[in-house]
């Protein structure tokens, strides 16, 4: 059973020591593909893989499925390569510690070197993926040097190794026994048919099964074991076989005298753990909960949290039997009693697949259905509640048997009471409880109403309140409703559901008087809560109103004060720094003033052909500019101001870097129109070399973070404006 992280960090504390040594060289017998190691098709024709004995199983696609099969079978006939061997367990290894970091993400921590590790990943999974063992071997040496001194990991790759190797021996030990199998039949066979033609053959196989077991290698067991079937198969010696094998298991099976309850607890493998699967009375309703898939987890407080607030739930029992339906209202009546802080519940209209129990949250039978089932399929729950499922509730035999029996009495009494006119209230008549669709034909105050019916249905409907839905409709098109399925129920007021019932019982139409009641006081009761709740929200929103109002406020001043603390430090900064800001200034616009000279003086050409200095440093200016000359667009006015100004670092040099806000205010005479445009020209200025570096263009509005980018480039410090608190 693979550890929980909080138990491997105690485990790593006693055992410590990093990933080397945990890879037992005996796992390379053991087949995987991409990390699976196991692969099967469920009873609902979906595929499934999983990564280990404990592990979840995961869907696949059939195309990846039939790889798989094929795969492990020809790996079983003949195994791989020591390159290819070699090649999968570094595979391998990429998905231990996927599985890794997943599990300790999930419990609150990932390792502070993460992104060097994802690195390293992936670069090995593309050497994988290419089949280049050397970049391979390289890529899984540099992983292990960063968990080399995590103890957690090691613990990990230990629970894993561990429980690889169980699944191996017991894989060896069923080919094993397959093997010592087919061994006696090739004794027997021999012996009895000394001048058979296929004696010869027989023979060979026999020393090929003893050289097999006495190495005890899966894949040379396999491979005998298959072409042996093959020899079986082709040669007609089935029926000879199966004979046999019937003496075999005579002579293998046990002869005991224990009584009935301790020989089925011995085949099926029952522990103290799960003893009480067989033990008890049999019409005891039984609730099992996945402890291993995370979706379910336990708060400080003990209590368990669903973090998927829609759990899935399936029944391992037969579902054609009659009383299915109120087994399923007794499973929703008991998950409402256990509080688990739910929005709804999926319940599976098949029974819970062997292959598939891990996809399910929680398992729920009566003793006697499961027990009912073959056997196979009652040992794999068995196996199960041993490593993914533990007990969340019960309800007691006698309590089943009453609550299905007071349902059916109650029902009655109360169609009694209604055909009688001895009721006054509100009730519901339903059909099909694995849908809760009601037609309501009460019209005053329905919210009310509402509210009372979703309190009193976990008897009546095997669907959680949140997908039961109301509609408003008359009385008569409740009754069309109802007969075309539209709605499965029908609310509606004592009188109304006595002729309800009279009509469905002169159409012969089935249905069913819910055993639950509303009497008029309770929708007062309704009414009044909620004008209280009303009144209390109100309350609480003007005082919340009232808070936030003063909260803000405090922050607004606050924001003033740091507002003018700021202007003062700005003041003075660029009161020391005016002249070096404004020579920096200088040199940007000098270069601009002298290119808008040049396409001045260029004439009719608006530019063409002038470049110089400034399409070197500031071509996103240069290009715009020249573009809205050829535009008939003619400069009226420019300005420039010190945006920023401060010092950079290039090549470990201190330097001074500045931006320059620079406004032009263009005119388009055909146009009719006078345009302003604003760019940040900005520099890394150096005066040792009297040169510009790394120049940049940007538009003045929604430029912030490409103007904070290049200033972290340029390790910038200003001196022009006050650091932000």
């Amino acid at each position: 059973m693979r550890l929980s992280l909080p138990r491997r960090l105690t485990t790593a504390v006693l055992i410590g020591g990093g990933l080397y040594g945990l890879l037992s060289p005996s796992l390379a017998q053991e087949f995987s593909l991409d990390g699976f190691r196991t692969c099967a098709k469920a009873d609902n024709g979906n595929h499934y893989c999983k990564t280990s004995a404990s592990a979840n199983w995961q869907r696949v696609p059939v195309e990846f499925y039939n790889r798989f099969k094929q795969a492990e079978a020809e790996a079983a006939a003949g195994g791989a390569s020591g390159q290819s061997k070699e090649m999968q367990e570094i595979a391998d290894f990429l998905n231990d510690i996927s599985q890794y970091l997943k599990d300790r993400t999930a419990a609150g921590g990932s390792p502070p070197n993460l992104a060097e590790i994802a690195k390293a990943a992936v670069s090995t999974k593309a050497a994988v993926d290419s089949q280049n063992l050397a970049e391979a071997r390289k890529g899984r040496k540099a992983l292990e040097a960063f968990f080399k001194n995590d103890a957690t990991f090691g613990v990990f790759m230990k629970s894993l190794a561990d429980e690889r190797q169980q699944a191996l021996d017991r894989r060896i030990s069923e080919a094993a026994l397959e093997a010592s199998k087919n061994v006696t039949f090739i004794e027997s066979y021999v012996a009895g048919n000394i001048l058979s033609p296929h004696t010869a053959d027989l023979t060979k196989f026999g020393e090929q099964f003893a050289k097999a077991l006495k190495e005890r290698s899966l894949n040379g067991l396999n491979r005998a074991n298959n072409e042996f079937s093959r020899f079986i198969d082709t040669k007609n010696l089935k029926d000879d076989y199966q004979s046999v094998m019937v003496a075999w298991t005579e002579k293998n099976t046990p002869k005991t005298t224990e009584d009935p309850q301790t020989a089925l607890a011995r085949q099926l493998g029952i522990t103290e753990r799960t003893r009480f699967l067989i033990d008890g009375d049999n019409e005891e309703l039984i609730f099992l909960y996945n402890t291993a898939s995370g979706r379910i987890v336990k708060s400080l407080k003990g209590d368990l949290v669903f973090k998927d607030r829609n759990p899935s739930i399936c029944f391992a029992q037969d579902r054609s039997v009659e009383r299915i339906k109120d087994l399923e209202r007794l499973t929703m009546a008991q998950i409402q009693r256990q509080e688990l802080d739910i929005q709804g519940v999926r319940i599976a209209q098949e029974a819970c697949p062997i292959n598939g129990m891990e996809g399910y949250d929680v398992i729920v039978f009566q003793r006697i259905g499961l027990l009912s089932q073959a056997p196979g399929y009652v040992t794999s729950v068995v196996r199960k509640v041993e490593t993914t499922f533990g007990r969340l509730a019960s309800i007691p035999g006698p309590e089943v048997v009453r609550a299905l029996q007071n349902e059916v009495l109650s029902s009655a009494a109360l169609e009694a009471q209604i055909l009688n006119g001895k009721s006054s209230g509100f009730g519901l008549v339903f059909t099909n409880p694995s849908q809760g669709r009601i037609c309501q034909t009460v019209f005053d105050d329905p919210e009310a109403h509402r509210i009372a019916v979703l309190g009193k249905t976990s008897t009546v409907f095997n669907v959680s309140t949140d997908a039961i839905t109301f509609a408003k409709t008359s009385l008569d098109d409740a009754l069309a409703d109802f007969q075309t399925r539209k709605c499965n129920a029908i609310y509606a007021s004592a009188t109304d559901l006595a002729e309800i019932v009279k009509t469905l019982k002169r159409e012969r139409l089935d249905y069913v008087v819910a055993p639950m009641w509303v009497d008029p006081l309770e929708i007062k009761a309704v009414l009044q809560a909620e004008a209280n709740q009303m009144a209390n929200t109100m309350a609480k929103e003007e005082e919340a109103r009232k808070a936030l109002q003063q909260e803000a406020t405090i922050l607004k001043q606050r924001a003033l004060d740091e507002a003018a603390k700021r202007e003062n430090i700005e003041r003075d900064m660029q009161a020391r720094n005016r002249s070096f800001a404004r020579a920096a200034q200088d040199r940007i616009s000098g270069i601009v003033d002298t290119f808008i000279a040049e396409v001045k003086a260029s004439g009719d050409k608006r530019g063409d052909g002038v470049s110089g200095k400034a399409a070197e440093i500031f071509p996103g200016f240069v290009r715009e500019y020249k573009q809205a000359i050829r535009d008939r667009w003619e400069l009226e006015t420019k300005t420039y101001a010190v945006e920023d100004f401060g010092d950079a670092d290039w090549n470990r040099r201190k330097v001074e870097a500045v931006i320059v806000r620079a406004e032009f205010v263009l005119q388009n005479r055909p146009l009719g129109r006078r345009d302003e445009v604003c760019f940040l020209l900005a520099a890394v200025v150096d005066a040792e070399f009297s040169y510009l570096r790394d120049a940049m263009t940007l538009p003045c509005k929604d430029s912030e973070d490409e103007v904070k980018r290049w200033q972290v480039g340029s390790k910038f410090s200003s001196r022009w404006r006050a650091a932000a608190n």
